[in-house]
């Protein structure tokens, strides 16, 4: 990744104690899919942002999975966005890592308009392979994906997704779940590149054009629709730093 041109806007190391909420806030708390998101389960370690699911019979929404995810206080249009990580392995419960960024609508056609109003940019989702199942878990590695609602031609559909979208840029990463890799994404007036460890992986434009609007930037740890995990198990996604560059 060339960031000639590029001014460093925001950044977060995770140094400190405690998230830093002028920086941050909690996101999405309360039920979500087979679970609950909490500021709980978001803290800090060693310089390390960490993000954990458990099983938990005292949760402050009830008994039940619980999973984190918190967003940046500041919007971005455009810009290098950076995080180098380790993911969580979702093998065994589907729990999986996201670095995404996502406009206030991007799933009402009227506003998305094909994402020129809005997308949802998915950085990163950390699967194994695309079968995402705890009984067959496939090789591991990220996806990328570009989700609008509202194409004027789109070129297919999926059956029970609510946005179009393409078949993921799919990038193999044997150690993705137990060391730390560096994962990106420009966001040009034209195009979104995607780069893992500094190496282009793919791009695209998708849709009726690329977003022009101010998005929201995210960190989770993602709760599945349902889960056949024992629970007594857990997992992490642990942050080294976040980064965000723009061309000013």
């Amino acid at each position: 990744m060339d960031l000639k041109g590029y001014t460093l806007v925001f950044e977060d190391n995770f140094d400190e104690k405690t998230l830093d909420l002028e920086k941050w806030q909690y996101r999405a708390n309360g039920a979500r899919r087979c679970g609950f998101n909490a500021p709980s389960q978001v803290f800090l370690d060693r310089g390390n942002l960490i993000l954990k699911y458990q099983y938990r019979t005292d949760g402050e929404y009830g008994e039940g999975w619980y999973a984190g995810m918190i967003s940046a206080r500041q919007r971005f249009t455009r810009g290098y966005f950076e995080i180098r990580c380790i993911c969580n392995d979702p093998a065994g419960s589907d729990f999986w890592s996201a670095f995404w960024l996502q406009a206030r609508a991007p799933y009402t056609a009227e506003i998305s308009r094909g994402g020129i109003g809005g997308a949802e940019i998915d950085i990163i989702e950390a699967f194994r392979d695309r079968d995402r199942t705890p009984t067959y878990p496939g090789s591991p590695g990220v996806e990328t994906n570009i989700h609008v609602t509202g194409m004027k031609n789109p070129p297919y559909e999926f059956a029970g997704h609510s946005t179009q979208h393409p078949y993921p840029i799919r990038t193999n990463i044997p150690d993705c779940f137990t060391e730390f890799h560096v994962y990106g994404c420009e966001w040009t007036d034209e195009v979104y590149r995607f780069f893992v460890d500094g190496r282009l992986v793919g791009e695209t434009n998708w849709g009726d054009g690329v977003s022009e609007v101010d998005e929201e930037l995210i960190i989770s740890l993602e709760l599945p629709g349902e889960t056949a995990a024992a629970k007594e198990r857990s997992g992490e996604m642990i942050v080294d730093y976040v980064r965000v560059y723009q061309k000013i």
